[in-house]
């Protein structure tokens, strides 16, 4: 297989593409856009841990340090 071959089979498959996609917009038409009322309906899943570092920070690490407990460093934990 030559690269002229290796191009000739690259064109071959998209201009076998742009004719099936001809034929899907002949069957189905244009698609359509989304009105606003569709796109509020749609819900989408993301990620829920994004803020569970900044909880922790933000109230149970505050609390915690507000209680009076006191933390006195060794010499030993210099060492761990």
């Amino acid at each position: 297989m030559t690269k002229q071959d290796a191009l000739d089979g690259i064109q071959k498959a998209k201009d076998e593409r742009a004719l099936r996609n001809k034929e899907i917009l002949k069957t189905y038409g244009h698609s359509k856009a989304f009105t606003q009322k569709q796109w509020d309906m749609v819900e989408i899943k993301v990620k829920g841990a994004g803020t569970k570092g900044k909880n922790h920070s933000h109230t149970k690490l505050w609390s915690y340090n507000n209680s009076g407990v006191k933390i006195y460093k060794t010499s030993t934990d210099l060492f761990r």
